[in-house]
């Protein structure tokens, strides 16, 4: 903003909101905002602002069905990120950031990111909200692709492919199929499948890791409750009959 510190304040904050609006969306102009309040704080700077934002702008998208991406994925190099983003909701660092060490028996823990950023891998031992680190039971056809990928430590990532080839590969197949999605959106399908099954709200946030106000109440929930696993079977079983019927 090229301004001295003693200037920020809610009007001059608010006149760069208004600029932004035109060229970014709300929720970037929003955490702009919370990066000036946040490195200002380092130094103890604390401006009082009273603005307003923009309105979210719904985006509507008409994306594949779950039965035409896996149509789409299954038998290619890139079906198990593929699956692991559609089929447990996991967001792209989520995917990259498995180890095998995160597997034991049937059950996968995320709690690990890689993130691809400027050209380089960062690996964080943290996910991208507190209700992000979470257990899932994974069924037999993901943990059959799992073990089929050659490693020699626990250590080892799951997905070895990288970012950018993984992502090349992807909008190859989507332009071969003339579908018109980004990879988060795999993990968007994935709450759509659980609307369309009438998951419940806790579980869906549970199961995908999302952190909303709904959803606070469920924090010392125990993750493998009964309830938890009938939904798990229930995205399983419907899933699993969409392979059944490609097999064929």
């Amino acid at each position: 903003m090229r301004l001295d510190v003693s200037e920020i304040n809610s009007y001059t904050v608010q006149q760069a909101i208004n600029e932004d609006a035109a060229k970014v969306g709300a929720k970037t102009i929003k955490e702009g905002v919370h990066l000036i309040c946040a490195a200002l704080k380092l130094y103890d700077i604390r401006p009082v602002l009273s603005v307003t934002y923009p309105a979210r702008k719904p985006k509507l998208k008409e994306l594949p069905t779950a039965e035409q991406v896996m149509n789409m994925v299954c038998g290619t190099d890139i079906e198990l990120p593929c699956l692991l983003a559609m089929w447990l909701s996991l967001r792209m660092s989520e995917v990259r950031g498995l180890q095998f060490r995160d597997l034991k028996d049937n059950v996968l823990t995320i709690c690990r990111s890689n993130i691809y950023f400027d050209g380089s891998n960062i690996v964080r031992d943290v996910n991208k909200t507190y209700k992000s680190t979470r257990r899932q039971t994974i069924p037999g056809y993901i943990k059959d692709l799992i073990n089929a990928v050659p490693h020699e430590r626990d250590d080892d990532f799951i997905v070895q492919m990288e970012y950018q080839t993984l992502r090349s590969k992807f909008y190859k197949l989507l332009a071969e199929y003339g579908y018109h999605m980004t990879f988060h959106d795999l993990r968007h399908l994935s709450a759509s499948v659980m609307l369309m099954l009438n998951i419940p709200d806790k579980y869906t946030m549970e199961r995908g890791g999302w952190s909303t106000n709904s959803t606070l109440k469920s924090v010392y929930q125990h993750t493998f409750s009964d309830e938890r696993k009938k939904v798990d079977k229930k995205i399983d079983e419907y899933l699993n009959s969409i392979l059944d019927d490609i097999d064929k």
